[in-house]
């Protein structure tokens, strides 16, 4: 079937891990939950002109006339293929191979494997094989004779070498967001080679709307823990490979934790925030500040990414770990979605910005040097996802038509290099990748060619 196009920043085909979004009314109103990088009107609009052409330069590696594409981690995307086949390409390495049919909620691991959820079954499929485990397999596995299968799944997180899936076991066949007596929204973890059950586990979390919110941003790549939101203000840390608890909180909000691979920035109080490490429980180091909050540069997931810095705000100041100890940036931090202030040093995670007109000047803060000078028009605001990766980002809106469009402006953080500009004619939602890639599309179309655009930084990691 096509996969339809969708910029919310968990359901939506392009969502994810990790989509890219601005932070604003405007752009929580228009995007993901996710990933997606949102942009809001004016800055490069007006200066390429709104009713223009879509113009797009940068490192553009591969573009497509048509817009059923999906994004996923480490240079992977899914497209149409001949013949109505889908098929899996890496737009950095090359490698290429056909899925056949693929749903709009498909997942797609760092290393190509598909996974998508298909009402009470998951198919997992990579290049000469493809598995399928059924919602009644895990019922059976889970051991409880009572319970019926779900009839549907969601994808929870995707490990190096498993996939989390959460289904709703009940009394009789019931769905995820459907509140059922008996009822339990159970994960399961299904091994990416063959789709068999390594494990299954009840958490807490019951059947219902709020069983509903876990998926995975689709450009996040592997993850070793996942962070599962079992009620309100009650959050489970599981390990990915055995689905044991590696953190457990209750009485505070989700984003108290943030996840960088075993370890976690946990916040203890309005002026605490611990560093831990998932493995052995052990607290290895903390910061004291006024305002301390973990830092979560992207503001879709609790999961940070490999490239990214975990980090500390403070009200006047950032704290970037480094060798399991807080090494102090005594600049202000930065939000996304505000524009950068003239003439004032800002930090966003380990890099500073400061901006003098249409110059901002990059510099990273943890090895105090500079990375470059950048060309960003005044209007411009800081894009979600800044350091989330390997891409900075500055976006704009234009909201005075029908729908928003969207300016984008990236650059390679570690390099300053120009990765993408396009002009204000642009669907209001770019999918962004942590390794440093970026899709973008135009907001009209019916113009004829090209209409969809990928962009990468010039080397791999």
């Amino acid at each position: 079937m096509t996969a339809p196009h969708d910029l919310s920043p968990q359901t939506g085909p392009r969502t994810g891990v990790f989509m890219l979004k601005v932070v604003g009314v405007l752009v929580l109103v228009g995007m993901f939950c996710a990933g997606v990088l949102s942009f809001v009107p004016g800055g490069l609009g007006g200066i390429f002109g709104g009713d223009d052409p879509p113009e797009v330069e940068g490192n553009v590696v591969w573009d497509s006339e048509d817009l059923a594409i999906q994004l996923g981690p480490n240079g992977w995307l899914t497209h149409p293929g001949d013949g109505g086949d889908y098929v899996a390409h890496n737009v950095r390495t090359g490698e290429s191979w056909t899925i056949g049919d693929l749903n709009s909620q498909m997942s797609i691991s760092q290393d190509g494997v598909v996974v998508q959820p298909d009402e009470a079954k998951v198919l997992v499929q990579r290049e000469g094989s493809s598995s399928t485990r059924t919602t009644k397999e895990i019922a059976d596995e889970f051991g409880d004779d009572d319970l019926w299968g779900g009839e549907n799944v969601g994808v929870v997180a995707m490990g190096d070498e498993q996939v989390v899936v959460v289904t709703c076991l009940a009394p009789s066949p019931a769905r995820l967001n459907e509140e059922v007596d008996g009822g339990s929204a159970v994960l399961a973890g299904l091994s990416l080679d063959d789709a068999a059950i390594d494990w299954v586990r009840d958490i807490g979390l019951e059947c219902g709307p709020d069983a509903l919110p876990l998926s995975k941003p689709r450009t996040m790549p592997a993850q070793q823990y996942a962070l599962v939101q079992v009620g309100e203000d009650h959050q489970v840390v599981v390990d990915v490979a055995t689905g044991e608890s590696a953190l457990e909180r209750s009485g505070s909000p989700r984003r108290d934790i943030v996840i960088s691979g075993d370890k976690a920035l946990v916040r203890e109080d309005d002026e605490t925030v611990a560093w831990r490490s998932l493995r052995t429980g052990k607290e290895l180091t903390r910061v004291e500040c006024p305002r301390a909050s973990p830092g979560r540069p992207d503001e879709i997931t609790q999961q940070l990414a490999p490239e990214v810095t975990p980090f500390v705000t403070c009200r006047d100041s950032v704290h970037v770990v480094q060798d399991d100890a807080f090494v102090e940036i005594d600049v202000p931090p930065v939000d996304t979605g505000e524009e950068l202030p003239d003439g004032r040093e800002v930090a966003h995670g380990r890099y500073l910005l400061e901006r003098d007109g249409d110059k901002v000047t990059l510099r990273d803060g943890l090895q105090d040097k500079e990375v470059g000078v950048l060309d960003v028009p005044e209007d411009l605001s800081l894009g979600a996802f800044g350091p989330v990766g390997r891409l900075i980002t500055f976006v704009e809106f234009d909201t005075g038509g029908e729908r928003p469009r969207g300016t984008y402006l990236a650059f390679d953080i570690r390099t300053g290099d120009l990765v993408v500009r396009t002009n204000g004619v642009m669907r209001s939602g770019a999918d962004v990748s942590p390794d440093g890639v970026i899709l973008v599309e135009a907001d009209d179309e019916e113009i004829e060619g090209t209409r969809l655009w990928v962009a990468t930084t010039k080397d791999e990691r």
